[in-house]
């Protein structure tokens, strides 16, 4: 099993839908593939009264149901994951009878009235204008206005508008993908409330992607996670993001997620010397922060509580948002972990607390974790001797270039030139994870 993902590899056939009662068994089949993600989905038939619910269990993931519980007219679903993993499906959703997808056009020479015209079957002149205008377009844009001379947010008020031009019959949910990817922040609440209630007005329901934890939080629905091919986990934002089992929402939380093992009052991780106290019994998942691991070039770094400090091969550097991260690979799997690591955080609040703490005016902080149960580790003073180590207990944090406060690892080198030079792709550096910090939750048998 890969550590940073607690899904199990997935079948070739990755998302088929099952024939239903009545169904024809000669009934015509659809494809589609993005990425490694394949989709199959039978056309079940055309819905020919107002559709009241939408059954989702026909379509099904490695053999599983992508969910057991219809969706009642109204409700709304929110599908988060891999792109490539959430394209298949919600093509595969689409083709559901009382489902009907409206995708946000894409920049070209179209020109909006004969998108809005093609997309929702609306001849009436007067009615593209009046849905242009109640979706903020009026003015600038009319219906001869071409696509490709409309920004991103404008394009999502014309899906806003579309929304309100398209027939409801036999339908009980409109399909849409990202409708606000790329949205700026000042305009994507808006947008966003406008949206959902164009959708509810007309007694229907949503099914949309997305990648924003505040798009999944405000909407208040349904969150499906996918990850390699299959249900990474199903529930509200709170179970997404609190417990994560799929890759994006560990990143959104910043940790790494993998499988372990409770057993005698110790929870132990694959066969590493990574192991702390706990209450918990039988199989769990775990989640160790990115900024929960201390690295250094030395061994005997007094950063280091000594607890289970193991060697490690830097596989890649990326930036996260704010933060430089380094994958790692443990030299001997029997003491180390698979992980991925916080090393540079630019984050302009992590800057403003270096300038209030040289000032005095504040504590220092020792950032957000995530919960961890109620069991003592090893390792309480971690954060204590991490501070002495790098000399920011009095606040300064700074070095000799004027970036010293965006270190998190001053045994990796003393500026973030030295330390980007020891950070390159098959350095060998030392690891400790403080496993005060590592979330744990039982597996759901």
């Amino acid at each position: 099993m890969d550590p940073h993902s607690t899904a199990p590899a997935a079948g070739t056939d990755a998302l088929t839908a099952q024939p239903g009662l009545g169904d024809s068994a000669g009934a015509p089949t659809a494809t589609g593939s993005t990425g490694t993600a394949a989709a199959r989905t039978t056309v079940l038939g055309e819905g020919t009264a107002a559709a009241r619910s939408l059954d989702l269990s026909g379509l099904r993931l490695s053999g599983a149901p992508l969910s057991a519980t219809p969706l009642n007219g109204g409700d709304d679903l929110v599908l988060m994951g891999r792109a490539e993993d959430v394209t298949a499906v919600l093509r595969a959703v689409a083709e559901l009878p009382g489902a009907r997808e409206v995708a946000r056009p894409e920049p070209s020479r179209l020109r909006v009235g004969t998108w809005l015209r093609r997309t929702t079957g609306t001849g009436s002149r007067s009615r593209l204008r009046a849905a242009l205008r109640d979706a903020g377009l009026s003015g600038s844009v009319t219906a001869r206005t071409r696509l490709s001379s409309l920004d991103t947010a404008a394009r999502t008020r014309l899906l806003l508008a579309a929304v309100t031009l398209t027939g409801t019959d036999g339908i009980s949910h409109l399909v849409l993908p990202s409708p606000l990817a790329g949205v700026p922040g000042h305009l994507r609440s808006g947008l966003r409330t406008a949206l959902l209630r164009a959708v509810h007005a007309r007694g229907l329901g949503a099914v949309l992607s997305t990648d924003s934890p505040v798009d999944a939080v405000v909407t208040g629905a349904r969150i499906i996670e996918l990850d390699a091919e299959q249900v990474a986990q199903a529930g509200d934002a709170r179970t997404i993001f609190g417990m994560p089992r799929g890759g994006l929402s560990a990143a959104l939380g910043g940790a790494n997620v993998m499988s372990g093992l409770a057993r005698k009052g110790w929870l132990s991780i694959g066969h590493s010397q990574v192991r702390r106290r706990t209450e918990l019994d039988g199989k769990v998942y775990l989640a160790i922060p990115t900024d929960a691991v201390t690295l250094s070039l030395d061994e005997f770094d007094p950063a280091f509580s000594g607890e289970a400090v193991f060697e490690v091969l830097v596989v890649g550097v990326r930036d996260e948002g704010s933060t430089l991260q380094v994958r790692l690979s443990p030299v001997d799997t029997e003491a180390g972990l698979p992980l991925v690591a916080d090393v540079l955080d630019a984050s302009p609040r992590r800057a403003w607390q270096a300038v209030a703490e040289a000032a005095g005016g504040l504590p220092t902080d020792t950032g957000d974790s995530l919960p961890t149960d109620t069991a003592d580790g090893p390792q309480a003073n971690a954060a204590e001797n991490r501070a002495e180590a790098s000399g920011t207990a009095d606040g300064a944090g700074t070095s000799a270039d004027g970036t010293g406060w965006a270190l998190l690892h001053p045994g990796l080198g003393g500026s973030v030139p030295e330390q980007l030079r020891n950070l390159t792709v098959g350095a060998r550096l030392w690891a400790e994870v403080d496993t005060e910090r590592i979330h744990v939750w039982p597996v759901e048998e």
